[in-house]
């Protein structure tokens, strides 16, 4: 009997915490042949995370982007009209006998003008589909009249691997995987393989033109995941 609780706590001290591999060789979640993975890259790109000790899961969470809006409007208030000048006194005899003149308290009145509020709108949205990796939420484009834009991350998940940046791109989101670095705006470093995350837009980028949000390796070549942006 004793010999067999020995043996239990042996054991129970043996403890190991190995983590799971990563990349694995395969066919791509987008059924597209281009992104599969072969052994060769998985290795790399297992090597590539464990060397710069990243985490299975980054997560980010950041509120929406702070918009200022175009330069600050000057409207009349309702119901607030502006006085007429007064007409120039005249001279005049002075009276026999005169009252004095009545007291009056200063009115309050409202301000004239008020400051406009920006208002922030959806300019474009699209939902993220997976491409080599598992990718899903969606990327909307936020914009306040003022010229600046914001593409916006919510709901967004997919895996986490070394040097992933995010793309504005010409190519359509079932491009080979080696068209979405041929014409491109990048927007730089992801920020997160999970989480709500904000990138600004270049003042006057045409996204009639780069209308697809790519999940970019640029280690590798690799596209985890892509959104097709609509406007409206």
């Amino acid at each position: 009997m004793f010999g067999f609780f020995a043996f239990q706590t042996y054991f129970q001290d043996d403890e190991v915490d190995e983590a799971l591999p990563f990349f694995t060789a395969g066919p791509a979640p987008s059924g597209i042949a281009g992104d599969e993975t072969t052994e060769d890259m998985a290795d790399a790109m297992n090597d590539a995370m464990a060397e710069d000790d990243m985490p299975m899961v980054d997560e980010v969470d950041e509120p929406m982007p702070d918009m200022p809006g175009p330069a600050t409007s000057q409207v009349p208030k309702p119901g607030v009209e502006a006085s007429e000048p007064a007409e120039p006194a005249t001279e005049t005899e002075p009276a026999e006998e005169t009252q004095p003149a009545e007291e009056t308290q200063p009115t309050e009145t409202e301000p004239a003008t008020t400051q406009a509020q920006p208002q922030i709108i959806v300019e474009a949205s699209g939902s993220f589909i997976d491409r080599s990796h598992p990718t899903e939420g969606s990327a909307v484009v936020l914009g306040d009249g003022s010229g600046q834009r914001f593409l916006r991350f919510e709901d967004f998940r997919t895996d986490n691997g070394p040097d992933l940046n995010v793309y504005l791109s010409a190519a359509p989101t079932d491009a080979p995987a080696g068209q979405f670095d041929d014409d491109f705006v990048d927007l730089g470093d992801l920020k997160g393989n999970v989480g709500a995350q904000n990138y600004e837009i270049p003042v006057g980028l045409d996204l009639d033109h780069y209308s697809t949000v790519a999940i970019w390796c640029v280690r590798f070549g690799v596209v985890f995941g892509v959104a097709e942006l609509t406007a409206g």
